[in-house]
């Protein structure tokens, strides 16, 4: 009777006792392997419940997550990145009479598992966002404030839902 493969990737195995086949021996180890060479799960969770025991994770084995859409690596202790993850978006800011502003907090969309680099990007420099910088603020795995400030000190400026873009890359 066939079994299956000790990663939990369906790949078919003829056992001793069936008859022997060799076409579909074949057919069954090409195919299982050649459309599994990236072993493919639907998050990080089901690959820690596949990749256990016999079957566990070896350094170099890679596996793409269907609910973060990413490729990674097996460190031979932990999962990490195949390539720097790039995120990025635009929120709106609005303030009174400052002359520097600490934004909200924004969220990546992806955690990452060092702190990225970031950038804040004013998609205006008319009427009160000339002459003003941003950059990032309190950057985390998770998270990061834009900061903004004028550049001449004491030039209170009033803003009202001025676009900011932002970008980051880490892993």
């Amino acid at each position: 009777m066939a079994t299956t493969d000790s990663y939990g990737q369906g790949v078919s195995i003829s056992s001793l006792t069936d008859k022997p086949d060799a076409e579909t021996l074949a057919k069954n180890i090409a195919n299982g392997i050649a459309s599994r060479s990236v072993l493919r799960f639907a998050s990080a969770a089901a690959r820690t419940a596949a990749l256990a025991g016999e079957g566990a994770p070896v350094e170099g084995m890679l596996s793409y997550l269907a609910d973060t859409n990413l490729i990674y690596t097996y460190t031979g202790s932990t999962w990490r990145l195949v390539a720097p993850l790039l995120q990025y978006g635009s929120v709106n800011v609005s303030f009174t009479n400052k002359d520097q502003h600490l934004g909200n907090l924004v969220t990546f969309p992806i955690p990452y598992s060092t702190n990225p680099i970031v950038g804040v990007e004013i998609h205006s420099t008319a009427g009160a966002a000339s002459r003003w910088t941003s950059k990032p603020g309190d950057v985390t795995l998770t998270t990061f404030r834009p900061f903004l400030q004028s550049g001449q000190d004491g030039a209170l400026a009033t803003w009202d839902n001025i676009q900011l873009f932002w970008w980051a890359i880490g892993t």
